[in-house]
């Protein structure tokens, strides 16, 4: 049986934005009408900072309250500092020394690599495909971004990529209801709220068949 699903990668946030962009998604976020959003890494950190305090925010936001704070602001002097921090009081005695100079940055590769590292504080899978040049190897996701990796770096989907749980973690749920994931012998979850989400994110996809 064919399977007709529409691939999504991109970025929905930037998406709507007035000056739509097509930008690699590399994350997904819940939102408050209970539907996913696939997002890239920059705007899923907004969302996580923005989102969850909207109805205390969005006063501060209103483009008339923005104009007023600015409009009410005082004018600065260049002898006071321009960040806002009190000026220091003048010390007697010789000089300081100059602060010493700072050391010099690490590479990025030096840091170690930026895409698919091991993170100790959240539960993760293995992801046995190829990805770019300097990611980490073996290269890890997030369980709960397995979705949006297979899409957006391997244009396909998560019960489609033999992706390895950590050692010491075990699924406990089980998605069978669709065709794919029943192909891939179930596609399993650590909980029922994530089997759910699954299960939001995916209903557009080809059932399991009778």
């Amino acid at each position: 049986m064919a399977l007709q699903l529409s691939q999504t990668c991109t970025c929905d946030w930037h998406a709507v934005l007035p000056n739509a962009a097509k930008v690699e998604a590399t994350a997904e976020r819940l939102n408050p009408k209970g539907t996913l959003n696939d997002l890239c890494e920059n705007c899923a950190l907004l969302f996580d900072l923005i989102v969850p305090r909207l109805d205390s925010l969005l006063p501060f936001l209103q483009p008339d309250t923005l104009q007023q704070l600015f409009r009410v602001g005082r004018p600065a002097s260049v002898e006071e500092e321009p960040s806002g921090a009190p000026a220091q009081l003048a010390l007697t005695g010789p000089p300081a020394s100059p602060a010493p100079a700072k050391k010099a940055g690490k590479s990025r590769s030096a840091k170690g690599p930026k895409y698919g590292a091991w993170r100790e504080d959240v539960a993760q899978v293995m992801c046995p495909e190829p990805h770019r040049v300097g990611s980490a190897q073996p290269f890890w996701v997030d369980v709960s971004k397995r979705g949006g990796h297979a899409r957006s770096s391997h244009r396909t989907y998560g019960p489609e990529i033999d992706y390895r749980l950590q050692s010491g973690l075990a699924y406990k749920v089980f998605c069978n209801d669709h065709a794919l994931c029943v192909k891939a012998g179930g596609f399993g979850f650590l909980d029922e709220q994530a089997l759910q989400i699954h299960r939001t994110k995916s209903k557009h996809w080809d059932p399991a068949p009778k």
